[in-house]
């Protein structure tokens, strides 16, 4: 007789795990189904000739909701993070981003000693948008929709008058500014407020501490939770409006009173579930929304001894641009809609390099680093390189590998002798991390974060869906990442197995980030 379940979770990500195991500490019967054969999604690490490297996450932020999710779950255990730092260099400037705005703010007034009554402003003004982000009252609403009414682009020319630092303030790196004012207040929260954490015993160890809290009876409770790793599903089954099981790859059916998807919300609405299951406002609403975009990564295994390593003394994430005589002339950009892109222009990009064994010398071998490199891409571009799905033409490996030396050739002028001492290279284009990493166009941070496309100024919760039992889960299930990547998962889990367990939904406006209007009634 086959096994009742009460939940069916599609995705072992960090949002789908915490769901799981929210549900199943409640005394529920919870199925989590992972096509791949690990659990933790993006998240987990893989491994090249004894070196360890990053599918997604180099760590994470707002270390107290992660801390009390995990210790909520019975798995806080031996648990303790590490803080990384991160530092600018480029236009000629060298400056530490993660420490509190006074430093901050009295670090980059010395590079900048011209815009210092801006700088001033900048950090007073962060301060209190942070502020009125944290409180109920109707007046610090009312400041939210105000600041909220103008793009950080807009705001920043009216300040700061060097473009250079307009560019550092703006995207916490080389780029001009590109949200909302409220989400670059809360970016630079979780850079300098809340940090920047690396969990003790790697992102691997993370990954698995969550898949024991869905499949262990750590905390006394009567649900039982399961894992099935490698098990793909073709299939949300809908009938009469109700989420009622799923249908796996090979044809097997599986009942279930609701099902929460850790699946992107693209690939959920698009693929799993059928046509005639999704009202057609919604269909149209994720078909057009934008994503964020995605990257080219390059993760490199180094023979320390051969590469000085002298640019991380104070900071293991570094951002990084080549300097040039000023930002003010024409930058040579990648240009995506050739049939390839120059090498030197990729590298030419803000790049962020990584020392990513510095919290966790375990992830090489003895006498060996890691080193991850990763710089902006597009998913179209590369999408001419795939016939089909899983497949790549013949002028993909070798395409990829130059654009990989390039920036293994850029980031040599920071670390010297880098090209000589690399043991093993692994290079991720954005179709790797949406066919390995479940990501719809390889987005690596969810819905567009472009003032034009999420001016909000708060972030929406996007669980619930118009499909009764059906629910959400992951990087997606909320508008914009304020909380961070990872915590923003955590939460999303939690508040979908707290809306299974009240029986919410389904809702009737779309609020999808990109939607034509501010809400489309669902059909």
């Amino acid at each position: 007789m086959p096994k009742k379940w009460d939940v069916i979770v599609i995705g072992a990500g960090v949002g789908g795990l915490t769901a799981a195991a929210t549900l199943v500490k409640t005394g529920l019967q919870v199925l989590v189904l992972e096509k791949s054969l690990h659990p933790g999604g993006t998240a987990y690490t893989y491994s090249r000739t004894g070196f360890t490297f990053p599918m997604g996450p180099l760590g994470f932020s707002t270390p107290g909701l992660v801390r009390d999710t995990l210790a909520d779950l019975g798995q806080d255990h031996d648990l303790h993070f590490h803080r990384v730092h991160y530092k600018v260099l480029a236009f000629g400037v060298s400056v530490v981003l993660s420490l509190p705005f006074d430093q901050v703010k009295a670090e980059m007034t010395q590079c900048f000693p011209a815009d210092s009554k801006g700088l001033k402003q900048f950090f007073h003004d962060m301060d209190k948008i942070l502020s009125a982000m944290g409180s109920d009252k109707e007046t610090h609403r009312s400041f939210l929709e105000e600041a909220g009414e103008k793009s950080a682009n807009e705001y920043l020319r009216g300040l700061i008058t060097d473009q250079r630092l307009r560019r550092i303030l703006g995207s916490l790196g080389t780029r001009d500014a590109y949200t909302s004012l409220p989400l670059l207040a809360a970016q630079w929260n979780l850079m300098c407020n809340q940090g920047i954490w690396y969990p003790k015993g790697g992102m691997r160890s993370f990954c698995q501490r969550l898949a024991r809290a869905v499949t262990s009876n750590s905390t006394g409770n009567p649900g039982r939770g399961e894992i099935r790793l490698g098990a793909g599903v073709k299939e949300i089954r809908v009938l009469d409006g109700r989420a009622s099981g799923v249908t796996l790859g090979d044809g097997t059916g599986i009942d279930a009173r609701g099902v929460i998807s850790n699946a992107d919300y693209k690939t959920t609405f698009m693929k799993l579930v059928k046509a005639e299951g999704t009202p057609d406002s919604w269909y149209r609403a994720i078909a057009n929304a934008k994503q964020s975009g995605s990257i080219f990564q390059v993760c490199l295994g180094v023979e320390a001894t051969g590469v000085d390593l002298s640019a991380f003394s104070d900071a293991s994430r570094l951002i990084y641009r080549r300097h040039t005589s000023g930002v003010a002339q024409r930058e040579d950009v990648p240009d995506w809609q050739s049939a390839e892109v120059n090498p030197e222009a990729i590298a030419g990009q803000d790049m962020e390099v990584s020392l990513w064994s510095h919290a966790d010398p375990g992830l090489a071998p003895e006498g060996g680093v890691v080193i991850v490199i990763r710089a902006e891409a597009d998913h179209a571009h590369f999408s001419r390189y795939r016939p089909a799905e899983g497949q790549r033409n013949g002028a993909y490996q070798d395409y990829k590998m130059r654009l990989g030396r390039a920036l293994i050739q850029e980031t040599a002028s920071l670390l010297p002798g880098l090209e000589g001492a690399v043991v093993v290279m692994d290079v991720a284009t954005p179709l790797t991390f949406e066919e390995r990493g479940g990501r719809s166009q390889g987005a690596v941070a969810g819905w567009s974060w472009d003032y034009k496309d999420n001016p909000s100024h708060e972030p929406l919760e996007l669980v619930q869906t118009p499909i009764h039992g059906l629910y959400m889960a992951g990087y997606q299930a909320y508008s914009a990442l304020f909380m961070g990547g990872l915590p923003m998962a955590m939460a999303s889990g939690r508040a979908a197995a707290e809306a299974f367990l009240q029986g919410t939904g389904p809702v009737h406006e779309v609020r999808i980030p990109g939607a034509v209007g501010p809400d489309i009634s669902v059909n």
